[in-house]
């Protein structure tokens, strides 16, 4: 399945633009070039048209015969160009040379006194011509033909001015479109930013609506769309985290009856068959209460529609609190159960019967993996940024599995110890909720497990 290719608005708009532009562009362009062309011959025509009368008004008739009375220094004059070259003729109708260049004849008769430009060759150069024929002098009867030439390369660099002047603007002009439609899509993308931002900033249990009053009139349906999503989401949620509640609650009772009636049996019989059956019964009770009460706990921990109301909370207290529960445990285990408090007193912001149940859950996951003799070690640490690590001396966990173990109900492939897989799920959510980063992580001689919980700076 082909991927779709990625859409940028801005890209869109500016070839929108662009394309339009290039066309009117190619079109001026195409356009201008004989408008070009027509400007300079109409210029440089009427030069023509001067030399020729010029050369008309020399014309006389000496000793009964028609003569140009043209000196060398007119003659300069005429031909004197930087750029092109001069000729002129002077003959009769009949095409006979009477001064002047070779040039060639029309090839239609012009009419007296009305010049008749044309381009042609002369001496392997391409020349404009005006050809004019003009009343003999007086005595003569016959019309005289004048011809002036000129080549074109001043011309050709006028017409290349012309458009130079036409064209190269509107590339800069397009050019300046182009930068400022870049610029005013940047600007009015800038609250679609914002409000990207904004939600991106989010954590993962805010599931408020997005404010779309400053977002643009037409992104709008969007964010109340996002919003429609986020409420039902939000509904979702929510029912899901009451019926796991109810669902937990709704079990604790008839368990503990259960647990009451097995204990009860278990004082009254003296069949050691039975004995032993009723113990298995009583564990299987126990492990299902560990259950509900992990759900009711999960329940509690999961995400709201709004962050929870949080205090100042000092981190050393909670973790003496939660150590002070699992002694009893650890000394069974005979688990060298540490705690090691920071120097000076470690404020953060949090929950702390929340926070008390995550450095419980740690260290109950700890002592529990951890083998007899083992050690497990809580430390408190104010430098930098305020954390909390729980190390132990048990196998430790592939690096594979750490971001698995987070993960409500699994339980590594080689683990025999008994549990719910709710432990470390628990204080992902009790962490997530106070914005504090987990890392799972070998202990410094790189054996064992370092679970580390940094919290945001009071």
């Amino acid at each position: 399945m082909k991927r779709a290719p990625e859409q940028s608005l801005r890209r869109h708009l500016i070839k929108s633009l662009l394309i339009p532009l290039s066309g009117l562009w190619i079109v001026n362009s195409v356009v201008s070039y004989p408008l070009s062309v027509q400007l300079a011959n109409d210029a440089f025509d009427r030069e023509l048209l001067n030399s020729a009368d010029s050369v008309a008004a020399r014309v006389k008739v000496v000793d009964g015969k028609i003569a140009v009375d043209l000196p060398p220094a007119a003659q300069a004059i005429l031909r004197y160009n930087n750029k092109d070259r001069f000729y002129y003729q002077v003959a009769t109708e009949a095409g006979r040379n009477i001064a002047g260049d070779d040039i060639p004849l029309p090839a239609q008769e012009s009419k007296p006194d009305q010049p008749f430009f044309r381009y042609d060759n002369l001496k392997g150069s391409p020349v404009r011509i005006l050809a004019l024929t003009v009343q003999g002098p007086s005595g003569i009867s016959e019309p005289i033909l004048v011809q002036v030439a000129e080549t074109l390369s001043s011309r050709k660099q006028l017409v290349d001015q012309i458009i130079a002047t036409v064209v190269l603007p509107q590339i800069a002009l397009i050019a300046l479109g182009v930068l400022a439609v870049w610029v005013g899509v940047a600007n009015g993308l800038k609250p679609l930013s914002e409000l990207r931002s904004a939600i991106s900033s989010r954590n993962r249990s805010d599931l408020r609506a997005v404010d779309g009053s400053l977002a643009p009139l037409e992104v709008r349906p969007l964010v109340a769309a996002i919003n429609e999503l986020l409420d039902r989401l939000r509904e979702d949620v929510e029912s899901q985290r009451r019926f796991v509640a109810n669902a937990a609650h709704q079990l604790r009772t008839p368990l503990a009856g259960l647990k009451t009636y097995v204990g009860l049996a278990q004082r009254l019989s003296d069949d050691d068959r039975l004995t032993v059956l009723l113990a298995q019964v009583n564990s299987g009770v126990d492990r299902m209460s560990n259950l509900a009460n992990r759900l009711l706990s999960l329940a509690k921990a999961e995400p709201r529609s709004a962050r929870p109301v949080l205090s100042s909370v000092e981190l050393n207290e909670i973790a003496s609190d939660a150590t002070g529960q699992l002694v009893a445990e650890a000394i069974g285990k005979r688990i060298e159960l540490a705690l090691e408090p920071s120097a000076d007193a470690c404020y953060v912001q949090g929950d702390a019967e929340s926070l008390r149940e995550l450095v419980q859950n740690l260290v109950e996951n700890a002592v529990r993996y951890t083998p007899s003799g083992g050690e497990v070690t809580v430390a408190v640490f104010t430098k930098e940024i305020p954390k909390i690590t729980v190390e132990d001396s048990g196998p430790g966990i592939p690096k594979e599995q750490r971001n698995l173990v987070f993960e409500r109900f699994y339980r590594g492939p080689d683990c025999n110890e008994p549990g719910s897989g709710l432990g470390l799920a628990i204080v992902k959510e009790i962490a997530a909720n106070h914005g504090a980063v987990l890392t799972i992580s070998e202990r410094t001689d790189g054996s064992g497990t370092r679970v580390t919980v940094e919290f945001e700076r009071n």
